[in-house]
């Protein structure tokens, strides 16, 4: 098939989170199986020092306005990409926000990108089979294709079909935006994600798990109606993990590579992690975390229960990310409180992170909700075992304990109690190595390959071809 996927991050171009690393990931798999796919998406900032091959101007009109870009093209690890340049939308040193809040027209920058996609399929006679839209920043190429089969056949045999990585995220504005993006009068406000959902032929998430919680609310965020209407073309497939960019035993960011049974390794990453982040070298537990610093992942009850746990326990913690001011700063104390047992970096560095994954010996995702989550597969992989809530994604990836083939730890209520004795199961069981050595071995034999989404996702999209 041909595939244009439309995304507005790609991981080792551009990356705020999980969204950049499925997109790559379910590209290289779809690419290696022999389908023809380009992967658009803009050209922000920090994307102009990336070298292009080649480039073509497209011109069209949004609303009142005539607007130009020019599409730059390269190719990154075989796969081709193309990218929408335009100064006045796409040249901010961050994609959505100002560090604070999401930029005011975003709706006008991201509808002017499917739109430009559009174009640019129609100057150069590409004609996909496929248009893969990656949440609410896509959703109006669903829209902008179905005007495009009103005018004429080009995009007759064309489907667009969307993946909702994070049902939170709906770009909810104005009724005055509706005449500026070319959508009908909205009286309640223009809802970008809704649109998405209802112009896409098929539609999925990336877990059953959270495509079943999005049927109800209050985990519909206000859709659950409109996503029970579409129960039948709606699917859950589950994302994969790219082994190539994380294997302990090839992964370059490592200080030491180590696999089983082996995992002399590891504790040299865990060491180092230990050296270089002010917490002494002791046999304990060390508990780390890579994550937004955001309510949706579990802060508002991940702070009281450090609070409580941090002062009982001589377990280490180190956490890593960015994100709500509120939260942060009330890491920033918590480690200033605990020096020489809790660290805090503020920020994000993928290599880092890689390292992270090496190094402890539990990870952390408290999550309020999840839609699949990668770093609990990472974890898996590295032998780094999972403390999860049972929610979407992490209760369909990691198996609890102290079930039979367990491979890491839940707990199920979103508040302070439950989560503590999580923590608590967790330094009992590593004072019984015999359990936990199992269980990291049983983890790190889990195989969540994107060959395997890619085949749902060809599934997928031969059910859109047939309708």
């Amino acid at each position: 098939m041909r595939i244009l996927m439309l995304c507005s991050e790609y991981e080792g171009l551009i990356k705020t989170g999980g969204l950049a690393d499925a997109c790559r990931g379910l590209t290289k798999a779809l690419v290696e199986a022999g389908h023809e796919v380009l992967v658009m998406l803009p050209r922000y900032a920090s994307l102009y020092e990336t070298p292009t091959e080649a480039w073509q101007s497209v011109y069209l009109t949004l609303g009142e306005r005539t607007l130009g870009c020019a599409v730059r093209h390269l190719t990154l690890d075989g796969v081709a990409i193309a990218l929408v340049e335009h100064h006045e939308f796409f040249q901010r040193l961050r994609p959505y926000d100002d560090g604070d809040q999401g930029y005011g027209d975003n709706p006008l920058r991201f509808a002017f990108f499917c739109k430009a996609a559009l174009a640019w399929c129609r100057e150069q006679h590409f004609c996909p089979d496929i248009i893969h839209g990656h949440d609410w920043q896509t959703a109006l190429a669903g829209v902008y294709l179905q005007q495009e089969q009103a005018q004429d056949d080009f995009f007759a045999q064309s489907r667009f079909v969307f993946t909702i990585h994070n049902g939170a995220y709906q770009e909810v504005v104005h009724p005055d935006w509706a005449a500026q993006l070319e959508l009908p009068p909205e009286p309640a406000g223009v809802n970008l994600l809704q649109h998405g959902v209802e112009s896409a032929s098929k539609l999925n998430t990336v877990s059953q798990g959270y495509r079943d919680e999005l049927l109800t609310e209050p985990s519909g965020m206000g859709l659950a109606a409109l996503y029970q209407s579409r129960q039948p073309d709606f699917s859950g497939i589950l994302n994969g993990c790219d082994y190539s960019l994380w294997h302990p035993a090839q992964d370059r960011h490592l200080v030491a590579h180590y696999d089983w049974p082996d995992l002399t390794g590891k504790a040299d990453c865990k060491a180092w992690l230990r050296q270089h982040h002010q917490l002494p070298e002791k046999s304990v537990p060390l508990f780390v975390a890579v994550s937004r610093i955001t309510g949706q992942k579990g802060f508002d009850y991940l702070l009281p229960a450090l609070e409580q746990w941090l002062p009982t326990t001589e377990s280490q913690l180190l956490i890593m990310g960015t994100g709500e001011r509120r939260y942060t700063q009330a890491l920033f104390e918590l480690a200033a409180r605990f020096k020489g047992q809790m660290s805090f970096v503020m920020g994000f560095d993928e290599s880092l992170a890689h390292k992270i994954e090496a190094g402890g010996d539990y990870f952390l995702m408290p999550s309020l909700f999840e839609p699949c989550g990668l770093n609990q597969i990472y974890s898996l992989r590295y032998g780094t075992v999972p403390i999860v809530r049972a929610t979407g994604g992490l209760k369909d990836t990691v198996v609890p304990y102290p079930a039979k083939g367990s491979t890491g730890i839940h707990f199920n209520e979103p508040c302070a109690e439950a989560l503590l004795g999580a923590l608590q199961q967790a330094d009992e069981l590593y004072r019984q190595p015999r359990q936990l050595t199992a269980m990291q071995q049983r983890g790190m034999a889990q195989q969540f390959s994107w060959q395997q989404a890619r085949q749902a996702y060809e599934a997928m999209y031969q059910a859109a071809l047939a309708d």
